[in-house]
C-alpha cells in the first residue's frame, strides 16, 4: 500500500509538473505574439496577460478587474455576453487609446477542457493595431480632397472667363487677350499639377527598388545651375557651387537625383530674397561613405512650426504666394519619396532672417 501511494504521489506530481510545463509553454508562445492578448475568467479578472498586453494596459493588470482597463460600454457589454453564453461568436471592438493608437479588437468565447469545468466560460481578448491602417485611409482622403480642390481652382477660373469671352467681352479685344493670357496660366498649372501627380506615382511605385547605377553627381549639378541660372537671374539671384574635389560619383537613380536638384534648387531661386545667393555644395562626410548635398538659400527663413510638415503633399507655408509663382504644393513631397527610394532623408535647417537649408546624402559608388 506504501508502494501504490508512493507511485500515485508521484504520478500527481508528475501531471502537476507536466500541466505546469504545458502552461508556462503556452505563456511563452504567447508571449512571443506581436499583438495584445488577455484571458478574463467570469467575474471579469485578467488572469493572463502576455508582454504585449502589459505594455499596452500596465505591468499590473493580472488578477485585476478588466474593466478598470477598458471601460468602454461596447466592451463591457461583449465580455458579459461571450462570458454569459449569450454570444457565441466573436464580436469585434474599436478601441483607441489616450494615445491616439487604434485597435480591432476580438472578444472571444474560451471553453475550460478540465474534467468538471466543462461549463466554466472564458473569455480571450486580442488587440490587433490598426492605427497604420487608419492613417493611411486618412492620408489617401485627404489627398483626393486635396487634388480635387487644386483642380476646381483653376478649372473654375478657366470656365468663368470663357463664360465671359462667350458673353460680355465677346467684341472686347483688350479684353479677350488679357483673359486668354490668365486662361493659360491656369491651364499650365493645372498640367504642371497633373504631371507632378504623375510623378509621385511613378516614384511611389518604385518605392522599394534600390537604385543601382553609377552617377556623375558633379555634372548633375553643373546642370541643374545652368538650366535654372537664366531664371534665377531676373530675380537677381546668383548660384554659388562649392564642390569637392573629391567628388566621386554615387550610387543613385540619375533622372530621380536630377529632379531633387531641380526640386531644390528651383524652390531656393523662387523664395530667397532678392539680388541674394543660393550656396550649392557637394562634400564627403566624415566616414568617407558618402555624399552630402546642401542647398542653401538667403532668404527670409521659415517657422519653426513649418519645418516637420514641409514634405507632406499640398502643405505651404504661404499658399497664396505658392500659387502666384506656379507652386503645386507636391515638389518637396517628391523630393521626400525619391531619396526615401535612396535610403536617405531630406534634412531641413531655417533659421528666421538667415535662410534655409536643404540637405541629403547618397552612397559613394563602389
Amino acid at each position: 500500500m506504501e508502494t501504490l501511494r508512493s507511485k500515485r504521489v508521484a504520478e500527481t506530481e508528475k501531471r502537476k509538473k507536466a500541466k505546469q510545463g504545458a502552461q508556462s509553454l503556452r505563456a511563452n508562445a504567447l508571449n512571443g505574439v506581436p499583438s495584445a492578448i488577455l484571458l478574463i475568467d467570469s467575474n471579469h479578472k485578467i488572469i493572463f496577460a502576455n508582454k504585449m498586453a502589459k505594455e499596452l494596459l500596465g505591468d499590473g493588470i493580472v488578477d485585476n478587474d478588466a474593466f478598470l482597463y477598458l471601460r468602454q460600454s461596447n466592451f463591457v457589454t461583449a465580455l458579459d455576453k461571450v462570458l454569459t453564453g449569450g454570444k457565441k461568436a466573436n464580436d469585434l471592438i474599436r478601441y483607441t487609446t489616450s494615445q491616439d493608437r487604434s485597435f480591432d479588437v476580438t472578444v472571444a468565447a474560451v471553453t475550460s477542457t478540465e474534467p468538471g469545468k466543462e461549463k466554466q466560460r472564458q473569455a480571450m481578448v486580442f488587440f490587433y493595431e490598426v492605427t497604420s491602417l487608419l492613417r493611411t485611409e486618412q492620408m489617401r482622403v485627404d489627398f483626393v480632397a486635396n487634388a480635387s480642390h487644386e483642380l476646381r481652382t483653376p478649372l473654375t477660373s478657366i470656365t468663368g472667363f470663357i463664360e465671359t469671352l462667350l458673353g460680355p467681352a465677346a467684341e472686347d479685344k483688350a479684353a479677350q487677350d488679357r483673359f486668354l493670357g490668365i486662361m493659360q496660366r491656369e491651364a499650365d498649372r493645372m498640367i504642371r499639377l497633373i504631371d507632378d501627380l504623375l510623378s509621385l506615382s511613378k516614384i511611389e511605385m518604385s518605392r522599394h527598388v534600390s537604385p543601382d547605377s553609377d552617377v556623375d553627381l558633379n555634372n548633375i549639378l553643373q546642370t541643374t545651375a545652368t538650366t535654372l541660372s537664366r531664371k534665377a537671374a531676373k530675380r537677381g539671384i546668383e548660384f554659388n557651387l562649392d564642390i569637392s574635389e573629391n567628388l566621386q560619383n554615387v550610387t543613385a537613380d540619375a533622372d530621380q537625383i536630377t529632379q531633387v536638384m531641380m526640386n531644390l534648387v528651383g524652390n531656393a531661386a523662387k523664395y530667397a530674397d532678392q539680388d541674394t545667393r543660393v550656396h550649392i555644395s557637394a562634400l564627403p562626410t566624415p566616414s568617407n561613405r558618402h555624399m552630402q548635398v546642401t542647398i542653401r538659400d538667403e532668404g527670409p527663413g521659415i517657422s519653426p512650426e513649418h519645418l516637420g510638415r514641409l514634405t507632406e503633399r499640398f502643405y505651404r507655408v504661404d499658399t497664396a504666394r505658392s500659387r502666384k509663382m506656379g507652386g503645386t504644393g507636391l515638389g518637396l513631397a517628391i523630393v521626400k519619396h525619391i531619396l526615401l527610394r535612396h535610403s536617405s532623408q531630406l534634412d531641413i535647417k531655417s533659421k528666421i532672417g538667415e535662410g534655409t537649408s536643404f540637405s541629403f546624402k547618397l552612397p559613394i559608388a563602389k
